[in-house]
């Protein structure tokens, strides 16, 4: 545990001064001014409210992940062509595991930003009553759960193959997260990981908003349910994979 604290302290150092603290910083607040300027002046539900900001951070996740997956890669490759990540501890699978901590606490960080000041704004600006907190809170816990394999996925792709793959794979993951969202993904959004975050937020905002007919809640918790195991199986599956990769990993061939 001592020696994961102190990788965590140096990546987190590595980072300090670079734009990928800065964007973690700029894109949570633009996000939330946006979408309060957008609803400024117009009379909306506040289920509606909540599914606009969960469905515009979960399409935007699969980019921003690709390209910040692709910094953290790069920074590792420019500071000694990641020999400094797969030697400087023992066993080496604990750098991995910072790094895939650095991620998910910046994205927390990140969602938690954009939730409190998306509140101000609602609060304060719109006049919303009786906000549901708690309700977009869990919303974002499920953002960030929902792209555990994301990260996973676009760090492992970044080291193999560099920032440019990462981002592409992101521009192509916000549209297949976008396509998830619509009618298309009604059957297979379970198996999909792109779809996991945005799709689990929006039914729990329905149950709880009750925009269902009470007659389908039954189905929908079935479907709740199921998507919550399948991530979960995912999940473990994909970590378990990405540690024995990176136990193995010797760095990209180009560099031997």
């Amino acid at each position: 545990m001592r020696v994961l604290l102190r990788c965590l302290q140096a990546d987190f150092q590595k980072t300090k001064h670079t734009s990928f603290m800065w964007l973690h910083f700029i894109i949570p607040i633009v996000c939330s001014c946006v979408l309060i300027l957008y609803f400024y002046g117009r009379d909306q539900s506040q289920f509606h409210l909540y599914k606009s900001f969960m469905e515009a951070i979960g399409v935007a996740l699969p980019l921003l992940i690709g390209v910040l997956c692709g910094m953290t890669a790069t920074l590792e490759e420019q500071a000694g062509k990641f020999h400094v990540l797969l030697g400087s501890t023992a066993p080496k699978v604990i750098a991995y595991v910072s790094k895939l901590f650095m991620l998910l606490i910046m994205e927390v960080f990140s969602i938690g930003l954009a939730l409190l000041i998306y509140f101000i704004g609602l609060k304060f600006i719109l006049n919303v009553p009786d906000l549901s907190y708690d309700m977009f809170i869990m919303g974002g816990a499920w953002l960030v759960a929902g792209s555990v394999v994301l990260y996973c996925i676009y760090f492992f792709i970044s080291c193999m193959f560099g920032m440019g793959a990462s981002v592409l794979l992101g521009g192509a993951g916000l549209l297949m997260t976008a396509l998830m969202n619509t009618g298309l993904g009604d059957a297979i959004w379970k198996y999909n990981p792109w779809a996991w975050g945005i799709r689990l937020s929006d039914l729990h905002g329905l149950l709880h908003f009750k925009e269902v007919n009470q007659g389908n809640h039954p189905l929908l918790m079935h479907e709740i349910h199921s998507g919550v195991l399948i991530m979960v199986f995912g999940i473990i599956c994909t970590i378990i994979a990405s540690l024995i990769w990176f136990s193995k990993w010797e760095g990209r061939k180009t560099f031997e």
